[in-house]
């Protein structure tokens, strides 16, 4: 067989295979729309508003440990199959999550099994767009995460339409029905690459050339390389978490916005958050990876250290915008960072573990936010300032991130 026909057939076709990664990524990001769920559950309920709140922190949970719970079984499956079982566990949950009538339910049904849906999807694609495009890594990577965070644009009109248009249940149970016969349609359009594609297009960081180790998700985590980009990746993103999970209630309280307004703000918040994806995933291929890090960091400590003293409307917004962009553009080059790092053979399993900082982040950034407010009278400046702290410490570690090669670290 003429590898290099083959290669030059798949490089054309990988186009093909991108939009449909794509397009499933942006069923995946409804998650980015919980805001505009959570009231409407609240108010036909009448559950408490933390309890609500927990279905969020349930599915990023689910969502971020299901790499690791299920990296045997995902490693085991072809991305296609994998995406498969992703489309039916995630539309399933939304079905179901349609005709709950108990918390219990709202936590099983959307927390956990749409949750896990999520876990099977996402990080699988983000790996495989790397795959696609080891050549330019940085741009597949921020095309996929983008699409993936214009979940809250797209998808939180559509929500908020349907159940005022048809009722919750049925809203529910519409966009389950929806969102996987679209993954599953799209899932029919992805193509592995071929053998030896990611050494002809991308030469130098394959495992095997330049003394760079293809490691596996056990060896990784053996390695200290792997727990320095754990806490560069966790402190980095929490300052961006804190924007985009506490925008409306820092918007109400610092600056008397109405929710209203402060919602129209989440909105272009998500959008700054996408816009970095793709703006910094294409500038790495340019910059860098490590060198575009540190970049983002430097703009991260920047954002939040101005916030902890500022207070003109403008100067906020702005500030704020830029700390979304920074959550993005960290998003966008944490794939194609672990390629490089660990060598890109077992990138799909690799990257499901390393995506446990997204979690990690959710849950230490809107902790940081609510404790400091109600410590310091409604202020956030304790949290901005923990942020830049925190980010100043990622900055320092990332200087230190190189790729482990077969003589060690």
């Amino acid at each position: 067989m003429d590898l290099s026909a083959v290669h030059t057939s798949f490089t054309r076709r990988r186009w093909v295979c991108l939009i449909a990664a794509m397009v499933i990524c942006v069923c995946a990001g409804f998650g980015y729309a919980w805001s505009v769920l959570q009231n409407p559950i609240i108010t036909r309920f009448g559950w408490a508003d933390s309890g609500v709140a927990l279905a969020y922190t349930i599915t990023v949970l689910c969502s971020t440990m299901a790499p690791l719970i299920f990296g045997g079984v995902i490693r085991r499956l072809s991305t296609r199959l994998g995406v498969v079982v992703g489309a039916v566990l995630f539309g399933v949950g939304l079905f179901l999550t349609g005709l709950m009538t108990q918390l219990w339910q709202l936590y099983l049904f959307y927390g956990v099994i749409a949750g896990l849906g999520v876990g099977f999807i996402y990080p699988s694609m983000m790996a495989y767009v790397v795959r696609l495009f080891p050549d330019r890594s940085g741009m597949a990577s921020g095309l996929g995460t983008a699409a993936y965070g214009s979940g809250a644009i797209l998808w939180a009109p559509t929500a908020a339409a349907l159940m005022e248009g048809v009722g919750m249940t049925r809203a529910f149970q519409v966009l389950g029905v929806l969102f996987a016969a679209v993954i599953l349609v799209g899932s029919l359009l992805l193509a592995d690459p071929p053998e030896g594609f990611q050494t002809a297009m991308a030469p130098s960081p394959n495992g095997t050339q330049g003394g760079i180790s293809d490691l596996r998700r056990g060896q990784m985590v053996r390695t200290g390389t792997f727990w320095i980009m754990v806490i560069v990746f966790t402190c980095g993103l929490v300052a961006g978490v804190i924007v985009i999970s506490q925008a409306s209630p820092i918007l109400q309280q610092s600056l008397g916005y109405s929710s209203a307004t402060a919602a129209i703000f989440v909105s272009v918040f998500s959008a700054c958050n996408m816009a970095g994806r793709f703006l910094w995933g294409s500038l790495s291929d340019k910059l860098g990876l490590v060198n575009t890090a540190g970049a983002v960091f430097l703009l991260c400590i920047l954002s939040m250290g101005l916030l902890a003293v500022v207070g003109a409307e403008v100067p906020v917004l702005i500030l704020m915008g830029v700390a979304a962009s920074c959550y993005g553009g960290l998003a966008s080059i944490l794939t194609p960072l672990t390629a490089k790092t660990f060598g890109p053979r077992y990138i799909t399993e690799n990257y499901g573990v390393m995506y446990v900082v997204f979690g990690l982040a959710s849950l230490i950034g809107p902790s940081l936010a609510t404790t400091f407010k109600s410590m310091a009278g409604g202020s956030y400046t304790g949290a901005y300032l923990t942020a830049a702290v925190l980010a100043v410490v990622g900055l320092i570690l990332s200087r230190f991130l190189k790729p482990v090669t077969s003589k060690g670290e």
